[in-house]
């Protein structure tokens, strides 16, 4: 008994309720201003933000109540969930994440490694009951993924995904090799927050390099005979994103 007291202080304390309430306040206070949804962006923000601190407030409330009824084996389950809000409690550990999978050493192999790494990701996916969206995606020639990028929405989805990102690798004997060869491939895995509120930045045109290229992809006929593929590259940084998943150049601009 005394150590689940413990272990629930310990981590009631981690999430600090009283700022959360604060906060709650906060946003209470500025969703009765007869402007708030004048900008639908922001309020949707704010108001999925308060459902959010609601939720976890009311975990911190019931675990409380439970520990003084003395039901410690729904406090101890409730406790694990509540271990998820004080470990993945960064900046953007609860909202979206942007996941790029590249192909890497290992030719055919490698590609297929990338097309079993996204399968993967769709499977945590359906199991979280997140929703994945694929924006680019490269087909290899002979079999897997040359590259995908696509987006996940749920509940901590960057939290739980952001420590994918590096390089993985996979040794097999490989199906692609006449030899039948234990063969090791590489994919690289990206992952970012999906910024939700405004940022302001400013980019000039002079800096982006706009390049249009044949798609790759699945997407009918247009796709694979009018360069419908579209790169931009931001060249201070070198950043590159890319999108082809549409059949005309300016959705996917």
């Amino acid at each position: 008994m005394e150590e689940i007291k413990l272990r629930a202080q310990k981590i009631i304390v981690s999430l600090n309720p009283e700022a959360k309430r604060k906060r709650l306040e906060e946003i209470h206070k500025e969703s009765q201003s007869p402007n708030f949804w004048k900008d639908n962006e922001r309020a949707s923000i704010l108001m999925k933000e308060m459902a959010s601190v609601q939720k976890e407030l009311g975990k911190v409330e019931k675990i409380n109540s439970l520990l003084k009824s003395g039901d410690l084996g729904e406090a101890e389950n409730l406790l694990s969930e509540l271990e998820v809000y004080a470990y993945l409690s960064g900046p953007f550990d609860r909202g979206a994440a942007i996941v790029s999978i590249h192909s890497g050493q290992g030719g055919v192999e490698a590609m297929d490694w990338t097309s079993m790494l996204f399968r993967m990701y769709c499977r945590l996916g359906e199991r979280r009951k997140w929703t994945l969206e694929v924006f680019e995606e490269t087909i290899g020639e002979e079999a897997g993924l040359k590259s995908v990028s696509f987006t996940v929405k749920g509940e901590f989805a960057y939290g739980y995904l952001k420590n994918e990102a590096g390089v993985h690798r996979l040794v097999r004997q490989s199906p692609f090799n006449a030899d039948s060869l234990r063969q090791t491939s590489f994919a690289l895995v990206e992952v970012l927050p999906e910024i939700e509120k405004d940022i302001e930045t400013d980019i000039r045109e002079d800096d982006l390099d706009w390049e249009f290229y044949r798609a790759s992809s699945h997407g009918g006929q247009n796709v694979q005979k009018v360069s419908s593929a579209v790169r931009l590259i931001h060249k201070p940084t070198g950043i590159v994103t890319t999108a082809q998943t549409e059949r005309f150049q300016e959705q996917n601009r």
